[in-house]
């Protein structure tokens, strides 16, 4: 553990200086009740620090601890010991995120795409949906399969072959890459027409 006073210091009077500020911001004007509320956790952080003597410094290298004595002719190496390397961390955090990035920009595109009213538009969105791997589902004269269609309606069938069929899409759905986002909104042919 180390004991530097800086770090917490300086921490805590950067964050009470901008909480001042988005207090002052937020009400249009000084107000002190509002000051305090906001520079409250930040104070309270930097008090905790300060009494901890806590830092985030690294512990300064010291010399290497001798090594034991051989077990059974095999001299015995430490395992290097210490903070895991910022590299091996940032590898699954970053395709984490930016698989959510993808997420979220994907689920706002076919927002876009639902209610584009330029054919412009939702040409170009159908266009780099299908760049990305993100496809369209349109189950019109398929088998209906709860597992993959959402039924919105049914509508009477014309012959006993037709039962089951999905008469049209009412809302499509999208697949990306396979994984399906957004079951398509279908009207299912059932029964059969009385003459």
């Amino acid at each position: 553990m180390t004991n530097r006073l800086g770090g917490p210091l300086v921490g805590a009077l950067v964050g009470f200086a901008a909480a001042a500020l988005g207090a002052v911001f937020l009400t249009g004007g000084f107000d002190p009740v509002t000051l305090a509320v906001g520079a409250g956790s930040v104070l309270v952080a930097a008090i905790v620090a300060v009494l901890t003597g806590r830092s985030i410094a690294p512990a300064p290298a010291s010399s290497p601890a001798p090594a034991s004595p051989p077990v059974s002719g095999v001299p015995f190496t430490p395992a290097p010991s210490g903070p895991i390397p910022v590299q091996q961390l940032q590898g699954p955090a970053q395709a984490a995120q930016a698989m959510s990035d993808r997420n979220a920009l994907v689920e706002a595109c076919i927002w876009m795409r639902d209610r584009a009213t330029s054919p412009a538009l939702a040409q170009h969105l159908d266009g780099a949906f299908a760049k990305v791997g993100v496809a369209q589902v349109d189950a019109t004269g398929q088998r209906f399969d709860p597992s993959v269609h959402e039924a919105g309606g049914v509508v009477a069938a014309g012959s006993p072959a037709e039962d089951g069929i999905i008469a049209r899409t009412e809302q499509i759905g999208y697949t990306d890459r396979g994984r399906l986002l957004r079951h398509p909104i279908v009207t299912v042919y059932r029964g059969q027409v009385r003459a």
